[in-house]
């Protein structure tokens, strides 16, 4: 009995060591491509607090029910058929009839209750009955043709302030240094609207930080956004794009203004590199809408036609076709560009063509680029150098998290390997858990047993 407890407890021994040394083997020769985890652009950009279709249910011919996926709970809903004969339907998944009269456009419009608890959800719909195919040949069921702006169908989704960094770990009197800077200093006041709010904030770092561009320190790789930002102020460190997305990031979500970061990164094995920028995506409220913007270039948003905040991937495309007609940009003319053909001085905020300073996200949002969204905390990806997990625990349990339970998201042209990825990450790290837990259950049962016999 003795003996078969010792082979027990040297195998999970055994197995354990092997078992750690492959988890630490497979994470110090780690691709940075790796960790790429594939998402939709609905999962980007169609958030929770939005009202989403998820699905349709024929409850008899003519009579739906709508399955609304969203953050608020509904209790009642009015719904209008082009305009009028309103209908009521109770509970968060509305039933309503709809008009049957073949293949004619009636507007629908679901209408939450109370009035101004949220966004009314509007589609177009057409009726096609089985008896209409079947005179004409063909065997076919009931069909509803539905058109509408809101989101439709099952994806994962977020909601807003699930991207948006509380940064508890900057500690609180820091937080209250860049609080009062906020408040006092750019003069940001929590009722103004999400672009005034963006535009000051941009004129303040752009001028704090004016001397500040340059190669980053390797302690930076560890640090958080206020210690990044005070030593860039105060000239000892400076900063690419990566610092500035960092910091633009911590002052905007302390500003009220939910905001994520995104790292436009492809590389071949760590060192040829195809494309590499970091910059942000800052929530407008009043449009429901991610809007790019980029601290490092002045940029503060970019918007079309109609006045609709473009997003990182709307950019994306249109840059494959170049497409940059109608596109307009928000920018703060300073140093970056003294030789806008516009008649203004420096120090200016003005609404300019972005095909005037598109240059450099015409060459990094290229086909070959892979857009990595981060999700908190807003600590950098640990590379090579390992000494930051013993100098913050906020590096080290983010890292470690982010490499376990919590990948990148990312969105590209290409395959990315992240699915496998985390696959072989999980069974390795479950591998290593399950190995020790058995190997303290048998040493414990094996002091048990001894303690017995005494």
């Amino acid at each position: 009995m003795r003996s078969s407890q010792r082979l027990i407890i040297i195998s999970l021994l055994i197995l354990f060591i092997v078992l750690l040394i492959a988890n630490i083997w497979h994470f110090l020769v780690r691709e940075n491509e790796a960790s790429f985890y594939p998402t939709s652009y609905a999962t980007l950009y169609y958030p929770s607090d939005i009202p989403t279709i998820r699905e349709w249910k024929k409850i008899a011919t003519g009579q739906l029910q709508v399955k609304i996926g969203w953050t608020k709970k509904i209790d009642r809903w009015q719904i209008l058929t082009d305009g009028t004969n309103a209908q009521t339907s109770d509970g968060n998944d509305p039933i309503f009839n709809v008009v049957d009269d073949e293949g004619k456009y009636h507007t629908y419009t679901l209408v939450p209750l109370p009035e101004g608890i949220g966004s009314e959800i509007e589609l177009t719909m057409r009726f096609f009955s089985r008896k209409f195919y079947a005179e004409r040949g063909l065997q076919h069921s009931d069909v509803y043709i539905i058109s509408t702006p809101f989101p439709c169908g099952k994806f994962k989704q977020y909601p807003v302030n699930y991207w948006a960094d509380d940064y508890n770990y900057v500690g609180k009197d820091d937080l209250a240094k860049a609080d009062r800077i906020i408040q006092d200093e750019i003069g940001i006041r929590s009722d103004e609207p999400t672009f005034s709010k963006m535009e000051k904030l941009t004129r303040y770092l752009r001028i704090k930080l004016k001397d500040a561009g340059g190669v980053p320190k390797d302690d930076f790789r560890w640090m958080n956004p206020w210690l990044i930002y005070q030593e860039m102020i105060n000239g000892t460190g400076k900063g690419w794009c990566t610092q500035h997305g960092q910091i633009w990031v911590f002052f905007a979500n302390r500003a009220g203004i939910q905001t994520r970061l995104f790292i436009g990164a492809r590389t071949q094995d760590n060192e040829f590199v195809y494309s590499g920028h970091t910059w942000a995506e800052s929530f407008i409220p009043e449009q429901n809408r991610w809007a790019f913007v980029d601290l490092s270039q002045s940029q503060i948003y970019i918007t079309d036609k109609k006045g609709q905040a473009l997003n990182t991937v709307e950019l994306f495309h249109r840059n494959q076709h170049d497409a940059f007609d109608s596109t307009f940009v928000r920018i703060y003319k300073d140093r970056l560009w003294t030789n806008l053909p516009v008649e203004t001085g420096a120090d200016s905020i003005i609404t300019v063509p972005y095909s005037f300073c598109n240059r450099f996200i015409k060459t990094e949002f290229s086909a070959l680029s892979i857009f990595k969204i981060r999700r908190p905390p807003n600590v950098e990806d640990v590379r090579e150098i390992y000494a930051g997990f013993w100098k913050d625990a906020t590096f080290l349990w983010g890292n470690l998290e982010r490499y376990l339970f919590k990948p990148p998201l990312a969105y590209s042209f290409y395959p990315t390997e992240g699915k496998q990825t985390y696959l072989v990450r999980w069974a390795l790290f479950s591998g290593l858990i399950f190995a020790l837990s058995g190997l303290l259950i048998a040493v414990i049962f094996k002091l048990i047993s001894r303690k017995s016999k005494q």
